[in-house]
């Protein structure tokens, strides 16, 4: 049997591309992207991170998914400190998630409740891809919105992992110790596809709302 950190990054390449090339990551790799816009996407993945960061709090002991608190990757503060900036104030609080949104959210709640252990494959997707694409993003932002001292960015630092090639080394070889069957492997690499289904519809939210910003204006 492959190791599961093989059988993810396989097994999810298809959906992975087509997260990678919906319309609003093409915008968002073009430069395209308004204040008003990224600013509303950084509201989504707040409501995104707060759920999976209160569920892995929660679950610490779990024998799964307790392997993979790593609070040094929680994105949640982070996301505040983002969120103030670009506001203005703390205004976003009061924002409701967009339909999309609200689904991905309501996916972790049931796997929390229902099979903990799959909220791995949530983990594996949200937070390598940080450590990894989002890097990248975080060169576009600082164009699109320069600030003089370059505020605006903390979603995208990680001041606790000064090596994310190391990390993410590290990081697969924790998958690959996990003590799991064929059938719960298979699991987790559904899961990490229904991961990036849900990613497809946020960014699918956001084009809508995009459109109908521009529609009004």
């Amino acid at each position: 049997m492959l190791p599961l950190s093989v059988r993810l990054r396989e097994g999810t390449k298809v959906s992975h591309r087509l997260a990678e090339t919906t319309p609003f990551i093409r915008e968002f790799f073009a430069g395209r992207l308004t204040v008003e816009s990224y600013r509303t996407f950084l509201v989504q993945l707040r409501h995104v991170y707060a759920a999976l960061e209160a569920h892995l709090e929660a679950q610490r002991a779990h024998p799964i998914l307790g392997q993979f608190y790593m609070p040094e990757l929680h994105r949640v503060a982070a996301l505040v400190q983002d969120l103030t900036h670009y506001f203005g104030d703390d205004t976003w609080r009061a924002l409701p998630p967009h339909p999309a949104t609200a689904r991905y959210v309501q996916r972790l709640d049931d796997l929390a409740e229902q099979r903990p252990g799959e909220l791995v494959a949530h983990h594996y997707t949200r937070y390598l891809g940080d450590l990894s694409g989002g890097q990248a993003l975080k060169r576009i932002v600082a164009k699109m919105f320069p600030d003089p001292a370059g505020a605006g960015l903390a979603f995208y630092d990680f001041p606790a992992i000064p090596d994310h090639g190391q990390f993410k080394g590290a990081y697969r070889a924790r998958l690959d110790a996990l003590a799991l069957d064929e059938a719960a492997g298979q699991a987790l690499v559904d899961e990490a596809n229904c991961a990036f289904e849900l990613n497809r519809g946020v960014f699918a939210g956001m084009m809508a709302t995009m459109a109908a910003n521009t529609g009004a204006a």
